[in-house]
């Protein structure tokens, strides 16, 4: 028995409507797991500070103190693969003393592919802060 006309026809949209079903799921879960990332680095961007925090409170000097938070930054982003095309450290020391404190703030600009592995164009800026106090029974600055 031969089918009509029409339902050959209605085979063919049904097609169609299935890929274009298909490409809207793919495409919001990618959209999902990009956002997922983007998420996961502003988390790790927050560890990152508070790293950096606790090892500038960890020195006796001011100028030690402020590379301390830098190095530790940049190696920690480093060993988690977080790329910054620009990237900043302000390591506040001018309370570097015991049972004082001793604030970070870093600065990351990444571009969203490298973030989220998708070819996305443009890019993101990435800030986190900690305080870390210093502390009490350390010997003197």
């Amino acid at each position: 028995m031969r089918m009509p006309a029409h339902a050959d026809d209605r085979r063919g949209v049904l097609s169609l409507e299935f890929a274009l079903v298909v490409v809207g799921v793919l495409g919001a879960l990618m959209l999902l797991g990009a956002a997922w990332r983007l998420g996961q680095t502003r988390g790790e961007m927050r560890d990152v500070a508070a790293e950096a925090a606790r090892a500038a409170s960890l020195r006796q000097h001011p100028r030690l103190a402020a590379e301390a938070a830098e190095r530790t930054a940049r190696d920690t982003l480093g060993r988690r693969q977080v790329r910054c095309s620009e990237f900043s450290v302000a390591a506040d020391v001018s309370a570097l003393h015991p049972g004082g404190s001793v604030a970070v703030e870093i600065r990351c600009v990444s571009r969203l592919e490298d973030l989220t592995l998708l070819r996305m164009p443009g890019s993101v800026s990435l800030r986190a802060s900690a305080v870390e106090v210093v502390d009490q029974r350390r010997g003197g600055v």
